[in-house]
């Protein structure tokens, strides 16, 4: 589960996951790094279904997000936003 609390945010940050690899597709980025994104961000959205909280772990997912692609931050921004 994501804790009730961060639901909005963790939507909004996935969204942003999805535009920013788009972009990188539209940027022409070699295709084995979009897969790769999208093969971790496939697994967000099912984080919502476990019993445990994963809230912390999607969040890290979204910081290493954004340590290997700027444009990502943008996705932890949102996520971290009040």
């Amino acid at each position: 589960m994501i804790r009730p609390e961060k639901h909005a945010n963790a939507l909004r940050a996935l969204n942003m996951v999805l535009v920013w690899t788009r972009k990188m597709a539209y940027d022409k980025a070699d295709h084995t790094e979009i897969a790769r994104v999208l093969d971790i961000a496939e697994e967000l959205p099912m984080l919502f279904l476990r019993d445990e909280d994963m809230t912390d772990y999607f969040r890290g997912v979204l910081e290493e997000f954004s340590k290997q692609y700027n444009g990502f931050a943008w996705a932890l921004q949102r996520f971290d936003a009040e």
